[in-house]
């Protein structure tokens, strides 16, 4: 998944990559004013040096952080009858003026609403700015008809929860979430499950099978070596996050190494928590390329990474690549469609590696480490090889209701290059390996044949032979 911040402004699933955001100091935000968020149903108060960003509906507002304008924010242009900034990552906000309408808006809500009313904003939403009901399969309208009728019926919160949950559950999309102080009624017990494996044991067993040697940064975020035949490359990376260089001589204790790392970024303005994370790539992987000097291939595995940072994503892809090339869009769902598209371009790196890439991919392949997937897509050098990826790209817009439960849906379409989206399909693969896509099933997959077997690896050996 990208990054999932429930205030969601350090942007998943992020668009115009670190060189292409304004660097021009003397640009700063007006002051005194009042914007509203073209497709993510928010506003922007510009005070002084502050600012306050807020969800709003048909209740009202809400307010989500307020701060320090500079530390959050750069802006990319300003004029009268618009406002773009950039919170860090390859999306631009696009900002209208407020009307004397939204001016008035209330910044906070005292009233909770009624069950009727809640509802009421939580299907308004969705009808807004989900994206993905035609990809779902899902008639929104319909939805209303059945269960608007429910709720003139119900009397208490918990029944109110459970018609919420059903109707996110029918949805069937990872990135929408319910964050309800009301526990879900017991099950009837059945039997439990065997635990399965968890990717840290797959990919220890991994490198104990596949690898001459190994090394990790950052509690394993990143792991590499050189496979046994010797010439190929090979690197797993589990998350598309932390990998800023606060705490690397501490990545053997997980504990001390979390709560060093924890310190450190919250000690930074959001904007230099991004600028810190690409810096860390760039260190880690001069490492690693000069590891791989001698390789011809290089495999990435991208098959238990969940997403994080996106611009972190695309900044690993730029090593593996010799030619710019406009490889994806992104547009947001608004009230009255769609805002405009916008096009990223990707740059290779300077220091990076002109080799063939295997890229491996699975069902728990997931939010920005499918942009990386769906970016890899323009380029020949890099052969995809697994099972489809996870199919949910967007960032993860988080909204409250009046009554204070909060909630997050996907309000990002992702395109490729030649303007296709995997929104529900996910990322395809040149070569399938038929990976389960229930992960306890797909971690397992792994030691039915022998005490640890990676099809995709002696695949990708045979062929090399």
């Amino acid at each position: 998944m990208k990054l999932l911040i429930k205030l969601s402004i350090g942007l998943t699933c992020c668009f115009l990559g670190r060189s292409a955001y304004s660097q021009d100091k003397s640009l700063v935000g007006p002051n005194n004013t009042s914007w509203v968020q073209q497709g993510y149903g928010r506003k922007l108060q510009i005070t002084d040096s502050l600012y306050t960003y807020l969800n709003f509906d048909n209740f009202g507002c809400k307010v989500l952080v307020k701060g320090q304008f500079n530390g959050r924010f750069r802006v990319v242009s300003v004029n009268d009858t618009s406002l773009v900034l950039n919170p860090g990552g390859i999306v631009n906000y696009v900002f209208k003026p407020a009307t004397t309408a939204d001016a008035t808006c209330t910044t906070s809500r005292k009233d909770k609403g009624s069950l009727e009313e809640n509802f009421e904003i939580f299907w308004q939403t969705f009808r807004d700015n989900y994206a993905f009901f035609k990809e779902r399969n899902v008639n929104w309208d319909n939805v209303y008809r059945h269960y608007s009728p429910l709720v003139k019926g119900i009397s208490t919160d918990a029944e109110l929860a459970a018609i919420l949950r059903e109707i996110v559950g029918s949805i069937k999309d990872d990135h929408i979430r319910l964050e309800i102080p009301i526990p879900k009624p017991e099950q009837p017990a059945i039997a439990k499950k065997k635990t399965s494996r968890s990717k840290n044991e797959i990919l220890t067993d991994l490198e104990k099978n596949y690898l001459i040697s190994s090394k990790s940064y950052n509690n394993g975020i990143i792991r590499w070596g050189i496979l046994k035949d010797n010439v190929t490359g090979y690197i797993a990376i589990t998350d598309m996050n932390n990998f800023a260089s606060y705490a690397p001589e501490l990545s053997n204790d997980p504990a001390k190494f979390n709560a060093q790392y924890e310190k450190i970024k919250d000690s930074k303005t959001p904007l230099q928590q991004f600028d810190d994370e690409l810096q860390g790539v760039d260190q880690i992987m001069k490492v690693i390329l000069a590891d791989f000097a001698k390789t011809t291939p290089i495999v990435i595995d991208l098959r238990f990474n969940g997403g994080g940072y996106e611009t972190v994503a695309l900044k690993l892809l730029s090593y593996f690549i010799q030619e710019p090339k406009s490889v994806l869009s992104i547009q947001a769902k608004a009230s009255n469609g769609f805002t405009p598209p916008q096009n990223y371009v990707l740059k290779p790196d300077s220091n990076g590696a002109n080799k063939k890439v295997y890229l491996l991919t699975s069902h728990s392949t997931a939010s920005a480490a499918e942009i990386f997937a769906l970016a890899a897509m323009s380029y020949k050098n890099i052969v995809k090889i697994g099972s489809p990826t996870a199919g949910i790209f967007s960032e993860i817009l988080w909204k409250e209701l009046p009554n204070g439960w909060e909630f997050s849906l996907s309000n990002e379409v992702y395109r490729n290059a030649k303007g296709k989206s995997f929104e529900g399909t996910g990322i395809p693969v040149q070569y399938e390996m038929g990976y389960p896509s229930d992960r306890s099933s797909f971690h397992e997959s792994f030691y039915t044949e022998k005490p640890f077997l990676d099809k995709a690896l002696e695949r990708i050996l045979k062929q090399k032979k």
